[in-house]
This record gives structure tokens, C-alpha cells and sequence, in this order.
């Protein structure tokens, strides 16, 4: 039983020690944006926000604790979660053409590169939305798909887990840093 156990604890410890180090990697992208998202509720605009197949739970995460609260009080943000329909071929595209203007932000979340969310980035694209895209991958196939003005938080990983567990940190951090720049916290 003490072998299983070690085994796990060094396991952990390997998995912390990696994902400080793709903290670390993506902290400054994930301050650029906060910054996106920031500009765009301080200006009047929405953020839109959806995830690929499971990430949409992340999406959908990330609107409630931006309407609600996460950490610190403060007035709810224009963040509105969006859902698939059923059997669509083109997911998340309607209710971006329906719901996104001009300066308005999608938030998109994906397990791999563009993945299921290739649609929905073009909508945002033909109503000039900017794009925020946290994803796992390479940021060589994620490039051409993102406009200049997009953000993107790639985290470089092949392990699904730590891909996870990432993005739900990214998550945090994105809504943390918003709430501190709204707020002038500094600690």
C-alpha cells in the first residue's frame, strides 16, 4: 500500500511541477486577455463565451462567476454563455450571428487546436468580434484560424489531464485578473 501511495504522491508532485511551469508560460497571455475582455464590458459590449463538446462547461464556468462573482465582490459583467443546438453542423454559430456585434468578445475554450469551435470563430470573425481562445496544442495550427487582434492562451500539452486542469486554472486566473484590473487590486 506505502508503494501506491509514493507512487501517487510523486505522480502529483510531477503534475504540480508541471503545470507551474505552464502557469508561468501563460501568465502573460492570459494578462492580454483579461485586458480583451476588460476593454470590451468597460465599453459597453458582451462577452460571449462557449467551449468545445466538454470545455463548454468551462464556458459556461467562466459566465457565471463573470456575472456573478468569483473571489471579490463586484457588479455583475456582460457575459452571456451560449449553447449548442442539437445536431447542428456548425456549433455556436447561430446564436453568435444572432447575439454578437461589432466589438463584442467570444471566449472560446477547446481541447486541441480549433477543434469543434472552427465555426463559431468565423461567425465572430464576419461580425468583427475579437476572439479570446484558450486551447491545448500547438500554437502553429492554431495561428492561421485567429485574427490579429485575437488572444489566444495556448497551453502545450499532450496530456488530456493537465490540459484540463489548466484550462479550469485559466479560467480562474482570466476572471481573477479582470476583477483586479476592475477593482485596482494589487494582492
Amino acid at each position: 500500500m506505502s508503494e501506491i501511495l509514493d507512487g501517487l504522491k510523486q505522480r502529483l508532485d510531477d503534475d504540480l511541477r508541471e503545470m507551474g511551469h505552464l502557469l508561468e508560460q501563460s501568465a502573460p497571455q492570459a494578462l492580454e486577455a483579461a485586458g480583451v475582455i476588460l476593454t470590451a464590458v468597460l465599453n459597453g459590449q458582451r462577452v460571449l463565451a462557449c467551449g468545445a463538446r466538454e470545455r463548454n462547461d468551462l464556458a459556461h464556468y467562466f459566465a457565471r462567476l463573470m456575472t456573478g462573482q468569483f473571489e471579490h465582490p463586484r457588479p455583475g459583467l456582460p457575459v452571456i454563455p451560449l449553447a449548442e443546438y442539437p445536431g447542428g453542423k456548425e456549433p455556436f454559430v447561430r446564436p453568435i450571428r444572432a447575439l454578437g456585434a461589432q466589438h463584442d468578445v467570444l471566449l472560446a475554450i477547446t481541447r486541441n487546436a480549433v477543434d469543434g469551435i472552427e465555426p463559431a470563430l468565423r461567425a465572430a470573425h464576419e461580425r468583427e468580434m475579437q476572439v479570446v481562445l484558450i486551447s491545448a496544442g500547438s500554437e502553429e495550427l492554431i495561428a492561421p484560424h485567429l485574427h490579429s487582434q485575437d488572444r489566444l492562451i495556448c497551453v502545450p500539452t499532450d496530456r488530456p489531464g493537465i490540459a484540463h486542469e489548466m484550462q479550469l486554472k485559466l479560467v480562474h486566473m482570466l476572471v481573477d485578473l479582470v476583477d483586479r484590473q476592475l477593482l485596482g487590486l494589487t494582492n
